[in-house]
């Protein structure tokens, strides 16, 4: 059988996305083609294929506009794990990313942050997943929240900057432009909330608020605009969260940690940031 060091690193395009979307179902994940779309036109894909031409790994870089840049998407086939092929592509992100004067991060799983950390990332903070349905969480609005509308996109895009550390405006207008996707703003505009649709269930975020009530309040509009299954990815501190999730129903479903290369100081205003865009994202 080859080995990894057999099998050539190339760059992914668009007609690369049914492959692509083929190793994130066989693993389980939530990712869409939008989101391999935005991977592959925002950022640089990369991929190793087998002896046929076959698709057998993956991993993404999406640069933001300053300071860091997201690694992704870092996905094996079942039968080529354990060959070296995740390391590789890892280190080639890295690389990557050192050319742009950026720091990379990732979103690492409970096995995965040992290997990252061999690798030079020290970890930032914990996340934590959590699973319910829409319909049973779903609150009364709260007073002041009300539906973003186009003109709203340069405001959800700051307060999301200075939540996560740095501006991904290409980002946002990606999640707000997403058939089924459904964005609130807070009273005094001072916190966001985007929903948008996934491969297995809604993704619930980036939720940015003032406090834990305003949080609340945009969680509840969020969920009474959607149906069905709903992943929410929440940092540990804001544990309250967790409380209030699971009162109504959600599960707690795994945990990630942030992790930075050879930095351990958290970026942007992570009070602020009641759940992640998720762990491709951040």
């Amino acid at each position: 059988m080859a080995t990894s060091e057999l099998l050539a690193i190339s760059e992914l395009e668009a007609r690369d996305i049914d492959a692509c979307l083929r190793l994130s179902d066989e693993a389980g994940w939530n990712q869409n083609a939008d989101d391999w779309r935005l991977f592959i036109e925002e950022g640089r894909s990369f991929g190793v294929r087998d002896g046929d031409g076959g698709l057998v790994g993956s991993a993404a870089v999406l640069p933001y506009e300053r300071e860091l840049a997201y690694i992704a998407m870092v996905l094996v086939t079942r039968t080529r794990r354990r060959e070296g092929i995740a390391t590789r592509l890892v280190d080639l992100c890295v690389e990557r990313i050192g050319r742009l004067g950026l720091i990379p991060v990732l979103d690492a799983t409970p096995a995965g942050e040992a290997v990252y950390g061999r690798q030079g990332f020290r970890t930032l903070f914990g996340l934590e997943r959590w699973q319910g349905e829409a319909e049973a969480a779903a609150v009364p609005p709260a007073e002041g929240i009300v539906r973003a509308m186009p003109e709203d996109a340069a405001t959800i895009a700051a307060l999301d900057g200075a939540a996560a550390g740095a501006p991904r405006r290409a980002v946002i207008a990606d999640f707000l432009g997403r058939a089924g996707s459904h964005a609130f703003l807070g009273g005094g505009r001072s916190g966001f909330v985007i929903v948008r649709r996934g491969r297995r269930a809604c993704q619930l975020g980036p939720l940015v608020a003032g406090s834990p009530t305003e949080a609340q309040g945009l969680l509840g509009a969020a969920l009474g605009a959607v149906s069905g299954a709903v992943f929410i990815d929440i940092p540990v501190l804001h544990k309250g969260i967790g409380d209030w999730l699971a009162a109504r129903g959600f599960t707690r479903q795994r945990g990630f940690s942030r992790m930075a290369f050879g930095r351990s100081k958290p970026f942007g205003a992570t009070d602020r940031l009641f759940a992640s865009a998720g762990p491709e994202f951040g």
